[in-house]
């Protein structure tokens, strides 16, 4: 189902997760009860204390398609791997439903704000901060030191270009260990592909990224974008 949707999305031409622009939606609405009930609270405004209870309420209810496309983004584009900001992401994203409830409950809209709701409003921007820091962490994390930076060869640079772009979420550029995919140095050094068994050639290395083996998405490259990474790939 998960693939059929992906695949879908692909053929209208939009190839990128469905999660970083849905997150708008419950942080804007968090971050903006917030602000309404702080000065709801410093100008004692019914008004405005009533926005912030409708804009917990939303918050609340956009949480749960949110955490929908983003469970849908970890199975298509990581393979569903347990990495240490997946972990924390889930933790903080029931940590945050928990607050939205205790809130939506103490701080309903048209009752005045206290400093119970004040306090839960703060704890529900701090840990929607920390879901867009875990959130960055797993989609730019901290690259790996690109060999190919300084080449000559313009091949090569586009290669790093598109590895940096598509790749370098699931794969080590400078390390065998498995990020979520094995670590890709010394790829062409090896005898076999890891995971397929195929023999370590061009042929087969471009087969695995036009025409995945198991769990690696396919990823919507061109021709000359493939050449490009297979060139990139055999400097690592």
């Amino acid at each position: 189902m998960i693939k059929a949707i992906y695949g879908l999305l692909n053929q209208i031409g939009y190839f990128h997760p469905l999660h970083p622009a849905i997150t708008h939606l419950p942080v804007g609405l968090v971050l903006g009860g917030l602000i309404f009930r702080l000065i709801a609270w410093f100008a004692k405004n019914d008004s405005l204390s009533r926005t912030a209870g409708h804009c917990s309420v939303l918050a609340l209810l956009a949480v749960f398609p949110t955490i929908l496309v983003g469970y849908m983004d970890w199975q298509q584009f990581y393979g569903g791997a347990w990495l240490f900001p997946i972990k924390v992401k889930l933790a903080l994203a029931g940590a945050l439903i928990v607050l939205l409830f205790l809130l939506t409950s103490l701080g309903r809209p048209g009752h005045r704000q206290n400093t119970s709701t004040i306090s839960l409003a703060i704890l529900c921007a701090l840990t929607v901060v920390g879901l867009g820091f875990f959130g960055g962490e797993l989609v730019y994390g901290k690259k790996e030191p690109a060999a190919a930076e300084e080449t000559t060869d313009p091949l090569v640079a586009q290669g790093n270009s598109v590895f940096q772009q598509w790749c370098s979420g699931c794969h080590l550029a400078e390390a065998t260990q498995t990020k979520v995919g094995p670590g890709l140095k010394d790829l062409f050094k090896r005898d076999r592909l890891q995971g397929s068994d195929w023999p370590m050639n061009d042929v087969n290395v471009r087969k695995q990224i036009t025409t995945p083996f198991k769990a690696m998405p396919k990823l919507p490259l061109a021709e000359k974008d493939v050449d490009a990474v297979v060139a990139y790939l055999k400097t690592l």
